[in-house]
């Protein structure tokens, strides 16, 4: 997982951590995650941190107590939901260019780009809503 995921920009043991969790039964601490996968506490709690800004982990707490567990999020959108800003902030890019003035070749292919991105942005979007509708749909 944490080789798979390195193209995403996810270290190592980002990789390594999200796999963990995703074989998990229930939520674990941070020591308990630090323990088996052989690493700093630090180190566990950056990945921790990571997956969650991605949408990676879900965090919860423990009433009276400071421990904080992770587990997998129902709703495995992964690092794809940050994708569909990026491709909507290309496609804007592309669009603004061909725009201004370049030559009718380039405006061409910048529109062609832009379109492109759209469609994957539509895909993307369209696959994590199907995905959100049908963990509301498995808690009903």
């Amino acid at each position: 997982m944490a080789s798979l995921m390195a193209p995403w920009g996810w270290p190592r043991p980002v990789g390594r951590m999200y796999a963990y969790l995703l074989l998990a039964e229930a939520p674990v601490t941070l020591d308990r995650l630090a323990e088996d996968l052989g690493v700093a506490k630090s180190n566990a709690s950056i990945a921790a941190r990571t997956l969650e800004q991605f949408g990676n982990a879900r965090r919860h707490t423990e009433p009276g107590t400071k421990r904080i567990f992770y587990s997998a999020p129902t709703v495995q959108t992964g690092p794809f939901a940050s994708k569909v800003e990026l491709l909507a902030r290309l496609e804007r890019l592309l669009c603004d260019r061909q725009r201004e003035g370049v030559a009718p070749a380039v405006a061409e292919r910048l529109l062609g780009m832009a379109g492109f991105y759209a469609r994957m942005r539509g895909a993307i979007a369209g696959l994590i809503a199907e995905a959100r509708d049908q963990a509301a749909n498995d808690q009903m």
